[in-house]
């Protein structure tokens, strides 16, 4: 007996290379056209969520009540030589001016004064109607409840019977609530470069609208009118008193000075100074020539000559005189100084008197414009319909906020989806190749263990089920997709192409046992072909197929208790193609699958058969896949889209790795081509719902 031609790889790593390239989370950049792939996937959940927004926006815009807004354009121009003196500081000052005018028009002060020149506290029933205005929406709602429950709607505005009494308090209350509905109703938007101010004011009603813009600016101006009234006053009243008071002072300080020319007579110090001075200036030339005289004398005489005595008294006349006279100059000195000290201070006390007595004379009330010169270039007129809420606008929105709303969900559900979906996604992790895609037929479960169930029938009663759709639909797209991935396992060595195929999953209801049975009738149509049954946990051939049930299978001939005629049938159906059960179920599987007999009696039936087919049990429940991979000449993993995980499928490949056991290749099976990125990239599209599924249902239809 010729030893199994056995497929594995080689277990020691590469030199640089410490994990397996299918182990390796690659991160595949995502371009225009995959976005595009996946918005056409995904274009009925977007759309649906889209509509969605849309009508929520549309009910929220008809919630919506109506608001009209009135607005009134004035003029306000400051006073930019008060502001400041350099340019940069009057721009500087305007703004801030501007910016205090705003504040001003948005004051509560002034939303009082609106209010109560309004009289809006004892129009109770136009706000009544304003405030309890009700939506369309809300008024449909009405309708249908009060048909429903048969009770009638309420009335629209409620009635005002106006016969209750107020109290001071509850006014009071009211109005400081209008001037809160005023003052939020209120705005003001000012020209970058010009000085028009325009003021605006929303409301439900457009007519309070209309009256409240226009109400508010003459407040203003009015406010503005009393401030400065009020600020001449307040001026003119304080320059008053201050002028009174310096006036007094002037009087006082005249008297003073007068007082003490009275009793000094000091009245023209320059003259008295003059004459002081000349005094003084004869005195001192009066001693210096007696002096002078004495010393002569004395050169020329004794101390007690008569001539010399007499020099002597005069110059002590002298010393005396100028002595008296200087004692003299000290003291009106004093009373120059005081006398000078009573002239300034009446000098200033009138100075200051007169300044205030002109800033008093220069005071104009219509000069004051310290507030600001405002009017009015034009006046609020009653707008003739609302200004929000903007229903488009609305709806626009809320329309945009689901489109991205559902682009986002679609873009998390895309990558948190750890599914394969195409073959680009298995040859870029596991780097295997795909031998083939198998489509899901719209209508149809064609794999797992949930199709239709075949009746086990001694006399060839028909049986229909996804593993057997190949012989019913052999021109369909399905159909080829076997035929290729047949093919595909044909060429993948043309000198020694494999002979006995080993079709397993990494778990339960990924399709393998649909991929084996439809693989073996491709491959009947070619030459003599068996299909085995291996999956002695959970053998299903002998529900889908519709023969009897044999008197043996797999286990009872490698155990050597039923011949191979007994074990081996022919498919009624399906010439050149024949079925060998699972058998008796042993105890233990796994030992009879790893039994030398077992890989001699899969070399025996590769002499009788060109093409074996086993379907065995997936690779992460139990080791059977395993233990097979040694003894067949090929193994297919198969891989369920969209519900076979990247986890799954990794710990498959690590357990074959272990085992040295190297797949062939991979099948995608269950394919749904509308919704897979197959359909919408535009591949296989003509290939499977094309030429051929047209020529099918031609067929059918004949």
């Amino acid at each position: 007996m010729a030893t199994p031609r056995l497929k594995t790889i080689n277990a020691e790593p590469s030199p640089g290379l410490t994990v397996p390239p299918w182990a390796v989370e690659e991160d595949s950049g995502v371009g225009l056209r995959e976005y595009l792939s996946l918005f056409k996937r995904h274009w009925l959940a977007i759309a649906l969520i889209t509509l969605l927004g849309v009508v929520f926006g549309g009910l929220k815009a008809m919630s919506e009540s109506p608001v009209y807004q009135a607005s009134v354009t004035m003029l306000v121009e400051p006073d930019l030589s008060r502001l400041a003196s350099t340019e940069g500081m009057a721009w500087a000052g305007a703004w801030r001016f501007y910016e205090t005018q705003y504040e001003l028009l948005r004051s509560r002060a002034l939303a009082e004064r609106v209010v109560d020149k309004l009289g809006l506290i004892h129009r109770r029933e136009q706000l009544e109607a304003i405030l309890n205005w009700t939506s369309p929406l809300d008024e449909m709602f009405d309708r249908a409840k009060a048909t429903i429950t048969g009770a009638s709607p309420k009335p629209f505005p409620p009635p005002d019977s106006g016969t209750q009494t107020v109290t001071p308090g509850q006014e009071q209350r009211r109005r400081d609530a209008l001037a809160s509905m005023v003052q939020g109703g209120v705005g003001v938007v000012g020209g970058d470069k010009t000085q028009l101010v325009r003021v605006s004011f929303d409301s439900r009603d457009p007519e309070l609208a209309a009256e409240v813009a226009n109400t508010l600016v003459d407040a203003y101006i009015e406010l503005g009118l009393e401030s400065r009234l009020d600020r001449a006053k307040r001026v003119s009243s304080w320059l008053t008193e201050r002028i009174e008071g310096l006036r007094r002072k002037v009087l006082e300080s005249e008297e003073k000075l007068h007082d003490f020319q009275s009793r000094t007579g000091m009245i023209d110090l320059d003259n008295i100074e003059k004459l002081t001075d000349a005094r003084l200036d004869s005195l001192n030339q009066q001693l210096v020539n007696a002096q002078k005289r004495y010393a002569e004398l004395a050169k020329r005489y004794g101390p007690k000559h008569p001539k010399l005595i007499a020099a002597k008294s005069e110059v002590d006349t002298a010393q005396r005189r100028l002595g008296s006279v200087s004692r003299d100059v000290v003291e009106t000195r004093a009373q120059e100084f005081e006398l000078s000290k009573l002239e300034r201070e009446v000098a200033s006390n009138r100075q200051l008197y007169e300044v205030f007595l002109n800033k008093f004379r220069e005071t104009d009330l219509s000069a004051d414009n310290r507030l600001s010169n405002a009017r009015v270039v034009d006046g609020a007129r009653v707008p003739g319909s609302p200004f929000k809420p903007d229903r488009y606008r609305i709806i626009m929105f809320y329309g945009s906020m689901g489109l991205l709303a559902a682009l986002l969900l679609v873009f998390i559900r895309e990558h948190l989806d750890n599914t394969f979906k195409n073959n680009e996604q298995i040859e870029n992790r596991l780097k295997l190749p795909v031998l083939g895609v198998v489509p899901l037929l719209e209508g149809k479960r064609l794999f797992g263990n949930r199709g239709r169930r075949a009746k086990n029938s001694s006399d060839g009663t028909t049986v229909d089920g996804p593993e057997r759709h190949f012989l019913r639909e052999s021109r369909s797209g399905f159909a080829e997709a076997i035929n290729h991935i047949r093919t595909g396992i044909s060429f993948s060595n043309v000198d020694d192409p494999p002979r006995i195929v080993l079709i397993t999953s990494a778990v339960q209801g990924e399709g393998k046992t649909t991929l084996a049975t439809n693989l073996a009738m491709s491959y009947a149509q070619l030459d003599k072909t068996l299909l085995i049954d291996a999956d002695l946990r959970k053998p299903r051939l002998r529900s889908i197929t519709p023969v009897a049930r044999s008197n043996g299978g797999l286990v009872d001939y490698v155990a050597g208790t039923q011949p191979m005629q007994d074990c081996i049938v022919p498919d009624p159906e399906c010439s050149n193609l024949y079925l060998l059960q699972s058998g008796t179920i042993p105890p233990n599987p796994l030992e009879l699958l790893s039994s030398k007999k077992l890989a001699g009696t899969l070399e025996e039936l590769k002499g009788k058969f060109s093409h074996v087919i086993i379907d065995t049990a997936p690779i992460l429940p139990v080791s059977d896949a395993i233990v097979l991979g040694h003894v067949v000449d090929e193994l297919l993993l198969v891989i369920q889209a969209e519900r076979t995980t990247h986890k799954m499928v990794q710990d498959a490949m690590r357990r074959l790795q272990a085992a040295s056991v190297l797949p062939l290749g991979v099948v995608l099976t269950q394919v749904k081509f509308r919704r897979s990125t197959y359909y919408y990239d535009g591949k296989y599209q003509y290939y499977y719902g094309g030429y051929y599924g047209q020529e099918s249902e031609a067929r059918k239809a004949s």
